[in-house]
This record gives structure tokens, C-alpha cells and sequence, in this order.
């Protein structure tokens, strides 16, 4: 999931403590919340994961963060912080409201 969202509301649910997601983007996730994309900690979130597989487990498309730090960072960003998700999209940095030059400078 890529762009700006703003962090919604805190909830407990099958991942635990995690955070809704609004997307800002119209066309790139601005059915984040319908598709449930929220922030949560999961385990595959580790050095040792990476370290491992050479990568991050799949998330499924939601911002996951290591367990030890979930609840902060979701206590900080909750009720209206900005969370922007970035990747190398060269469609979406052309498109992005929210990149405007910077995307150009690529």
C-alpha cells in the first residue's frame, strides 16, 4: 500500500493492538479502510526474518512493524497523524498529489 494516509482510530483484533488507515490518494488507497489495510506488529517484522529469508514476511499489504514498538508508534500516529507508505512506483511518484517535484527529481 503506497501514499499518504491518515491514522484513524486504535483497535484490538487478530493482529492486537493495531490502527485504521484512511488513504488520501484517490485511485491508489483510498479504499484502504475497506480493504483493511491498518498498521500492526507482527512477528515476521525481525532481523532475523530478514536475515533468514532475505526479506520481510508478507503482510498483505498493511504497514507492519515489529511487536516491541507497535503500540508506541500507533499511540503517536493515532487520531489524525500522517503515516506515508513510499516505494519505487514509478507510475504512482508521477502521480502522487502529495509528491509534486520531488517525484521529478527521480
Amino acid at each position: 500500500s503506497l501514499g499518504l494516509f491518515v491514522a484513524a482510530e486504535p483497535y484490538v483484533g487478530q493482529n492486537g493492538y493495531s490502527l485504521r488507515l484512511d488513504g488520501l490518494e484517490r485511485g491508489v488507497n483510498n479504499r484502504a479502510r475497506e480493504r483493511g489495510i491498518v498498521i500492526h506488529g507482527a512477528p515476521y517484522v525481525s532481523d532475523d526474518m530478514a536475515r533468514n529469508m532475505g526479506r520481510l514476511g508478507r503482510s498483505w499489504g498493511c504497514p507492519a512493524v515489529r511487536e516491541a514498538v507497535a503500540r508506541g508508534i500507533i499511540d503517536r500516529v493515532k487520531d489524525g497523524g500522517l503515516v506515508f507508505a513510499y516505494a519505487e512506483h514509478d507510475e504512482w511518484l508521477r502521480s502522487s498529489p502529495f509528491l509534486g517535484d520531488c517525484a521529478a527529481a527521480q
